[in-house]
């Protein structure tokens, strides 16, 4: 299979699944009830993007490198080891830690103390889905030693 057509494929899906798994745990974590939602205490919707970036940049990392790891799978292809997978997530890990820190300071020293749940929950969604996405390419175009498109 093509390389690309995998790399493709799995930054659209790391895009969808973690924009589901960000609106499932942002309502989860802050309900349903439409309301303000705090940046700082005691919603912390601002503080919320460290533990999201973190897990996000982990498992966009993890789960498609070893997917396309088993469909290159006797291709003759040369292929990432464990090791080589585990120190990319760590990178993947401190980008995405990075990226939610800038988020959340934004949010602290931006004009306002917080902002409604259906722009909270759209906001979070959208990082969600991009920041998945983003890690996923740059991942595995890494491992995998391929040019950005």
């Amino acid at each position: 299979m093509d390389l690309e057509r995998l790399i493709r494929r799995e930054r659209l899906a790391s895009m969808g699944i973690n924009a589901v798994l960000s609106a499932a745990f942002f309502l989860g974590v802050f309900g349903t009830e439409v309301r303000p939602l705090a940046f700082a205490a005691p919603d912390n919707l601002a503080r919320d993007f460290l533990p999201q970036g973190g897990v996000i940049a982990l498992m966009a990392t993890l789960v498609p490198a070893l997917l396309v790891r088993r469909s290159l799978g006797g291709s003759g292809r040369s292929v990432p080891t464990t090791r080589q997978i585990l120190g990319q997530a760590v990178i993947s890990i401190a980008g995405g830690l990075a990226v939610s820190a800038l988020l959340m300071l934004a949010c602290f020293y931006g004009p306002g103390d917080g902002m409604g749940w259906t722009s909270a929950f759209a906001m979070k969604v959208v990082f969600g889905g991009l920041l998945g996405s983003l890690v996923t390419d740059r991942s595995l175009r890494r491992l995998y030693r391929v040019e950005t498109a």
